[in-house]
């Protein structure tokens, strides 16, 4: 294919003069090395761009090595493909009230009963519906005040790439973008930062000094039309559990003080801090299922997760490229399941083996200790193990972590759903064994193992009288360095980069860069690795809380201070230290509900396994007295957890009662569902308008 110039492209498309001129999406493109223009596959993007009506304004970066291209779709264009599409839209409540009061030919007056003690919730209110760009119903969808589009910038910008990513017959440009940024044919895309509310989302949220700077009030409105639906989740699931933080957080403080008053690791009193954080655990994520479902319905994503389309980066099998649906016979890609199912296999197999390997070197750690106990260290072998210990998990997480996406990719799975599955259970299992192993060492197994420095003394190979205190040390020095270096790594990781890019950038030219060019020197962001990191650092420090918070109950109080200071890093590294991502849909966190609901359940365990096996307490009892304790606690926390998830529903009424208003609603306004009276309708639809509106008041045309 023949080269394209920047000029070829402005024959199409209004040059502008203006580096700075704001388009919708940002691609960015290499320089053929031959010439002043673009690649052959950039060039071929870029007509197919050109060919359904985009608007690109071109420029070469001040170093001569990339090409920008600020896309737009023109507002005409824009409508007619989310109508195409069947957007969804948040429907005026004023307009949709008035419409539904006025009815249609075969469609009654709508009557719902507005009820404050059954549902608190308008009933015209959070309803989305399928975009038209017919006039009589266009009105029926809210405007911003200050635009007169019924979509939002995160709806432009999710429009604007899906009308590049979809097929011709739904007027799209076809073009794979992951698969092109992959290949090296495209650089780089992202939506431009928006400076006006970046400046004020910074003020109202990662500010100090604002009411919203609390975790239960973030504004959470605010992000989700700025960054998506998929990260305002995250921040609104941070806040919901930094927020539940607060009960263990003081209820730890005073327990924490009773042992430091007494002395005692093993306290009487603890195994009642032990029985509340099981609760706890159980009840917080109980009330977060409701609250998840709530936002839901008032962010019209309710069965968002229904339909899900091929990944770019899914390959058939070779010789398979025209195969056909074996359900309905359609055009498909077709991989072997046979192949899929070996992979999967092989990569648990190397995940064990990862596993196998940690434990070898947290065996190592151990061995050490016990040779530190026969030298003049031995009172600081527990804080050396400790240390190692750290440095090990950080060092094995960033190892697995390539492993683990490398492995992922390899495994060719046809949905982003699929392969986020995939990737968080490789994630939990090898960072639950990284993280915890030398944890339930020293609480279930120490203690029954001689001490190498004097088998005389009933201190067991933990190293106290008390294990409590070797596991209360493990997991200050952990858990305190886990929270400090991942904050500083996560802010600083990225801006770091940032800074030695444009360093690099300015040594080869001098010329001023444009907004695009410096935000392209930040770095990216990905939407579904990026906020998978985010919930899995969440995860462990959960397990760390709720496993073993029993032997350092303050460590509470240390999560609720990192996660106050984690909304702030992680909402400024959003909007000053990467790209701004490509905004992305979600209905809910996924399969990590399913990972906390199985650390809940774990949590039982390991709290009851400590208060029977690892405590002082219950010493005095025979072996077979401390099992039925064992399985009498968690039966009883498992008999809570029972009545705890009968009395809280996991969907409120009133989002239940909402959800199906707006089905009912979205049917008679914009779908037109006729009332369903058979054929008296359609006989009452050949009247003339005076005796329709007659009709439409009898009984037996009701609706």
């Amino acid at each position: 294919m023949q080269g394209i110039t920047l000029d070829q492209v402005y024959v199409d498309s209004a040059k502008s003069d203006s580096k700075n001129l704001h388009g919708d999406v940002c691609l960015v493109f290499p320089v053929n090395p031959s010439g002043d223009y673009f690649m052959d596959e950039g060039a071929s993007i870029v007509k197919k761009l050109l060919s359904i009506g985009f608007k690109l304004n071109c420029y070469f970066s001040v170093t001569k090595e990339n090409i920008f291209v600020l896309a737009k779709v023109p507002p005409q264009i824009l409508t007619q493909f989310a109508a195409a599409i069947d957007f969804k839209v948040l429907l005026d409540e004023h307009e949709a009230i008035q419409s539904a009061k006025r009815g249609y030919p075969g469609i009654a007056p709508l009557e719902i009963t507005e009820e404050p003690e059954v549902s608190e919730i308008r009933p015209y209110q959070f309803i989305y519906g399928p975009y038209t760009t017919d006039p009589e119903y266009s009105k029926l969808f809210a405007r911003s005040a200050n635009s007169s589009s019924p979509f939002q910038a995160t709806d432009t910008i999710k429009l604007t790439i899906m009308m590049m990513e979809a097929n011709r017959n739904k007027g799209g440009a076809h073009i794979s973008l992951r698969r092109a940024v992959k290949n090296g044919h495209l650089k780089g895309i992202f939506p431009l930062h928006e400076e006006e509310e970046q400046q004020a989302l910074q003020q109202s949220w990662v500010s100090w000094s604002t009411a919203c700077s609390f975790p239960w009030s973030q504004p959470f409105d605010r992000i989700k039309s700025y960054f998506g639906e998929k990260i305002a989740l995250y921040f609104k699931f941070l806040g919901h559990y930094t927020s539940w933080l607060m009960f263990p957080a003081l209820i730890g403080f005073i327990f924490q003080m009773i042992v430091a008053g007494s002395g005692n690791f093993s306290h009487p009193a603890m195994p009642f801090f032990s029985l509340f954080v099981a609760l706890w655990a159980i009840t917080m994520l109980e009330f977060w299922k409701r609250s998840e479902k709530r936002t839901a319905m008032e962010w019209g994503m309710v069965g968002f997760e229904d339909e899900q389309v091929d990944r770019p980066e899914y390959q058939g099998d070779p010789g398979k490229e025209n195969y056909k649906s074996y359900i309905d016979g359609s055009p498909m890609t077709f991989a072997s399941p046979k192949k899929h199912t070996f992979l999967m296999q092989q990569s648990f197999s190397i995940i064990i083996t990862f596993a196998l390997i940690v434990i070898g070197a947290v065996t190592s750690i151990y061995v050490i200790r016990s040779t530190l106990y026969t030298t003049a260290a031995h009172d600081y072998a527990q804080y050396i193990a400790s240390l190692l210990n750290s440095v090990q998990i950080t060092i094995f997480n960033f190892l697995y972590s390539k492993m683990a996406d490398y492995l992922t990719n390899m495994e060719n799975h046809r949905t982003d759903t699929e392969y986020e599955d995939s990737m968080i259970a490789k994630l939990f299992i090898f960072q639950f064994v990284n993280s915890y192993s030398s944890f339930f060492y020293l609480a279930f197994i120490a203690k029954y193992m001689a001490n190498p420095a004097d088998d005389d003394v009933n201190v067991g190979e933990c190293g106290y009288e008390d294990c409590m205190v070797a596991l209360a040390i493990n997991l200050g020095i952990i858990f305190g360095i886990r929270l400090t270096l991942s904050n500083l790594i996560e802010l600083g990781e990225p801006i770091i980069n940032a800074m030695m890019r444009a360093k690099s950038s300015s040594e080869k030219s001098t010329e001023q860069p444009s907004k695009a060019e410096e935000q392209f020197q930040m770095e990216v962001y990905d939407p579904l690795l990026g906020t998978m990191n985010d919930y899995a650092e969440l995860a462990i420090q959960f397990g760390y809380m709720a496993f073993f918070v029993v032997a350092l109950p303050i460590a509470t109080a240390g999560a609720f201070i990192n996660n106050y200071v984690e909304i702030r890093t992680d909402g400024f590294k959003l909007l000053r230290g990467v790209q701004r991502p490509l905004p992305n849909g979600a209905e809910d966190i996924g399969t990590w509900m399913s990972i906390f609901s199985i650390m809940s359940t774990i949590c039982v365990v390991t709290n009851a396994g400590i208060i029977v096996f690892t405590m002082k307490v219950l010493d005095m009892y025979d072996i077979t007295l401390r099992l039925w304790m064992f399985i009498g606690f968690q039966w009883f926390c498992f008999i809570c957890q029972f009545i705890i998830q009968y009395a809280i529903p996991d969907e409120p009424l009133d989002v239940q009662i909402q959800i199906k208003r707006g089905e009912f609603i979205v049917n008679k306004l914009i779908r037109r569902t006729l009332d369903d009276t058979d054929e008296v309708a359609d006989n009452q639809l050949k009247l003339d308008s005076s005796r329709i509106s007659i009709a439409a008041k009898s009984p037996e045309f009701g609706a």
